[in-house]
């Protein structure tokens, strides 16, 4: 399995085109989605699911390495300031 997660972690940073400082970041995001999607040995069952017994809800997931914005407080940005800051989302 770690080799499993190792290529599809490497696979993911190379998309993203982040810096190595996110290696961590990426190994973290492809265990928890392969935590998450169908297992063979489980008959295509989602071992999350299996572990905890409870219906699994996916709708929080985002694409990998897309531009994402966040929102800069009022207390630290003047007037005339962005009001976001465009980033890289990492999970």
């Amino acid at each position: 399995m770690n080799r499993t997660i190792l290529e599809c972690a490497r696979s993911m940073h190379i998309h993203a085109g982040l810096p190595k400082k996110f290696q961590k970041d990426t190994v973290d995001t492809a265990a928890y989605l392969i935590n998450r999607g169908p297992s063979m040995p489980l008959n295509y069952g989602i071992p999350e699911e299996t572990w905890t017994s409870k219906e699994l809800n996916l709708n929080h997931l985002r694409i990998f390495g897309c531009i994402s914005y966040i929102h800069i407080k009022l207390s630290d940005r003047n007037k005339l300031d962005p009001k976001s800051r465009r980033c890289i989302f990492i999970g």
